[in-house]
């Protein structure tokens, strides 16, 4: 039976401490959180009547910039976060929704209420 990687360390007293992130995973995770403020950005800034984005633009964006880093941090053998899936592939589904089953709804709203759920729990628990 394989050993589970455990987000402890046996420290040399005996005892267990946190893993530590090294800089690169902290990094990446904080892009994260920055791809995805950008994202909102970016809409605020737009000016509404001169460029009009397809309504599946931003959760498609926001799944892209969630699932790319989820991918990269585990290929990089890194702890990614449920979250970070489940908010990626919340977001791949409501991009289908407004692609194929529902082009009128906007799903805007929602999306940013899974970025920034996202990124709460991130802050609360460390981990993105």
């Amino acid at each position: 039976m394989a050993r589970r990687r455990s987000k402890y360390r046996n420290n040399d007293q005996g005892g267990y401490s946190p893993r530590r992130k090294s800089r690169d995973e902290e990094r990446v995770e904080r892009l994260t959180w920055f791809f995805l403020v950008i994202i909102f950005a970016a809409l605020q800034i737009l000016p509404e009547g001169g460029l009009a984005l397809p309504l599946w633009f931003v959760p498609l964006s926001g799944a892209i910039v969630l699932i790319g880093s989820g991918l990269l941090q585990f290929t990089r053998g890194w702890r990614v976060s449920p979250v970070t899936w489940l908010g990626g592939f919340l977001l791949v589904g409501l991009t289908i929704i407004n692609l194929y089953i529902s082009p009128e709804r906007n799903f805007l709203g929602l999306s940013m209420i899974v970025f920034a759920g996202v990124i709460l729990m991130g802050l609360l628990t460390g981990e993105t």
